[in-house]
């Protein structure tokens, strides 16, 4: 278990991480987006929230990020700054990465 905010959350599991990545995968492809770019980062930051929040079927995160692509296009800061709540970019490497 991790600590985070004061709230203690299981670890991902093996499973949970390969599920997370196809999603995270798809969504790149539909895109036209590099794995490895900012926005890709975010997504994956935002998804391992989800994800942590209770969201666990991949249907559903998948709609929640087509929804937050959306808000990608419409907000030029949304790529560059930390969302609140969410995980620090080092701990979704998991997700985004070279070895994918």
């Amino acid at each position: 278990m991790t600590q985070h905010s004061g709230i203690m959350k299981p670890a991902l599991q093996p499973d949970d991480v390969a599920m997370l990545k196809a999603v995270l995968r798809q969504w790149c492809q539909e895109k036209s987006c590099d794995i490895c770019s900012p926005a890709a980062q975010h997504v994956a930051r935002e998804l391992v929230s989800w994800f942590e929040c209770g969201i666990r079927n991949e249907h559903k995160l998948t709609g929640l990020m087509r929804h937050m692509h959306l808000e990608l296009m419409t907000s030029p800061l949304a790529s560059c700054a930390p969302c609140v709540g969410s995980r620090p970019a080092m701990e979704t490497n998991q997700l985004v990465g070279h070895n994918g």
